[in-house]
């Protein structure tokens, strides 16, 4: 039995799957694509939706943003471990929002809220690296972590387990405004010189 289990978290590991992952809730991601884009320096993020299909109520411990084959049930993905833990972010670091608002969700319930960085709402924030090379993506998922209880939390409800759903996510890191302006200049600095040589024949 233990080889079978230990088999079934290797395999979630490689896979980017989770091992306790709930099929009764999920996790949606604002942008839904999970695709957001930011400058070196930036901070980015994602807005969520969660949505309880389950007997149990929920009440939200945390949120990671893993690469791929991590899993914050088997891997540690959060800061400050990360980088250089091979499962954490790669161009930047992550900070955990939904995890901080005591968020406490219903059996047919939902929850949602958009991202901003000021009012730190949301699922949480990746905070690129002023030094990430422009053009790079970091791929990776989204984990929300709760508890499930049997009966309200807040009002005497019985703790049964720790579950997690996740999103898959994307991190663009655009290039740098400079870099545009040097691409601009190099063409039409090429451009004259192709009209001037066409002129001398």
């Amino acid at each position: 039995m233990k080889v079978i289990v230990n088999a079934l978290l290797t395999l979630a590991a490689l896979t980017g799957c989770c091992a306790y992952a709930d099929p009764d809730v999920t996790l949606t991601l604002i942008p839904i694509t999970g695709a957001v884009q930011g400058a070196p320096g930036d901070t980015v993020g994602w807005g969520y939706t969660l949505t309880n299909n389950s007997g149990f109520y929920l009440l939200v411990d945390q949120s990671n943003f893993c690469g791929v084959g991590g899993d914050p049930a088997i891997n540690d993905c959060t800061t400050p471990y990360n980088p250089p833990t091979e499962y954490g972010p790669s161009y930047g670091t992550y900070a955990d929002y939904i995890g901080s608002e005591g968020l406490d969700i219903a059996p047919g319930g939902s929850a949602m809220q958009n991202f901003d960085s000021t009012a730190m709402t949301g699922v949480g924030a990746y905070m690129i690296d002023p030094g990430a090379p422009g053009g790079a993506i970091d791929f990776g998922n989204i984990f929300v972590v709760y508890d499930e209880y049997m009966g309200d939390p807040f009002n005497g409800g019985t703790f049964v387990d720790e579950s997690e759903s996740f999103a898959t996510a994307q991190v663009m890191i655009a290039p740098e405004p400079s870099t545009f302006g040097l691409a601009a200049g190099s063409l039409l600095a090429f451009t004259a010189l192709r009209l001037r040589r066409r002129r001398a024949r």
